[in-house]
């Protein structure tokens, strides 16, 4: 990689939400424009960088954008998961009902299906759940048409991450991780390079396109689920795999992509290189931000990719 380029830092946190969003706002909408879950009660709120839900009784929840971007991510999800999902067998969030603004909250919102478990960015999966997460991504990677949604930052040729991932590598080389955690450039250059001269993919497929730890459930170890599909674009093969570093172990990951690669029969000699580079680059990104959860990711990811050296 050459000299980085001028950068832009990344946001360190979320937009604030929507001022109308509360309990009582929830209940408002829900009372009037789903009474069939009037007896429903409203528990805990839980807030992402596009969404709001609210948990509704014990299977549901009620998911609301919290901006007014995160509109089309709503209707994105709703659309992808109902048009795409037929033969998925792992657990995701089914959309019951759909609202319309109301009540001082100006935006369409859904009730979804509550998926039990736990975020694998403070509770990673085991090494064994490689094998599940292959096949559920085998299944979410449907040959993309040529009007499918293109997401910024993950629909992309592979090139055209240098940029970005040259200058997150010296902004953490500068820094330092945790615990006195320092990448090794040499490590991190022969990666990136590797993924440089791989094939490139020869299409692109329905992604998830966000497919990190904290969108990753498990149950002890297992995976249990996927949740947020607002980001679904289509991409290169290797984007929603590069993601597993942040969730589990490498084997993990290479049994993911072991069974991925059994379940779609895909002809792809440069998967595994583009897998591990296009993780780095995520994980460098990540590792330059002031979130507890994103660092934890971005270093358990670095050290699974082989390319930290402790001092």
């Amino acid at each position: 990689m050459t000299d980085a380029p001028v950068h832009t830092p990344l946001d360190t946190g979320p937009p604030a939400a929507h001022a109308s969003i509360s309990l009582e706002t929830a209940r408002a909408l829900v009372d009037s424009q789903a009474p069939q879950f009037v007896d429903q009660e409203l528990g805990d709120r839980f807030d992402g960088w596009d969404m709001a839900m609210f948990r509704l009784g014990g299977a549901l929840a009620i998911r609301l954008p919290r901006v007014e971007a995160a509109v089309a991510s709503l209707a994105r999800e709703i659309r992808c998961t109902t048009e795409l999902a037929h033969d998925w067998t792992f657990a995701y969030p089914h959309v019951v009902a759909r609202g319309e603004p109301g009540e001082g909250y100006p935006w369409p919102w859904a009730v979804v299906t509550w998926v039990p478990g736990d975020t694998a960015d403070a509770r990673p999966l085991s090494a064994s759940a490689g094998r599940d997460l292959g096949l559920a991504i085998a299944q979410i990677h449907a040959p993309a048409p040529a009007d499918a949604w293109h997401n910024p930052e993950q629909s992309l040729p592979f090139a055209e991450r240098t940029a970005e991932t040259r200058w997150a590598l010296n902004e953490v080389l500068e820094r330092g991780g945790p615990d006195g955690a320092r990448v090794d450039a040499a490590a991190a250059h022969a990666l990136w390079e590797a993924g440089l001269a791989a094939d490139e993919p020869r299409d692109q497929v329905w992604s998830h396109a966000d497919l990190h730890g904290s969108n990753v459930l498990g149950d002890r170890g297992a995976f249990a689920g996927i949740i947020d599909w607002g980001k679904m674009a289509a991409c290169d093969r290797a984007v929603d795999l590069a993601f597993l570093f942040t969730a589990m172990p490498a084997a993990g990951v290479d049994a993911a992509i072991a069974t991925y690669r059994e379940a779609t029969g895909v002809d792809d000699a440069g998967l595994e290189a583009r897998v591990r580079a296009i993780a780095l680059q995520k994980c460098l990104l990540w590792a330059t931000l002031d979130r507890p959860l994103n660092l934890e990711m971005a270093w358990r990811g670095l050290r699974e990719l082989g390319v930290t050296a402790e001092s």
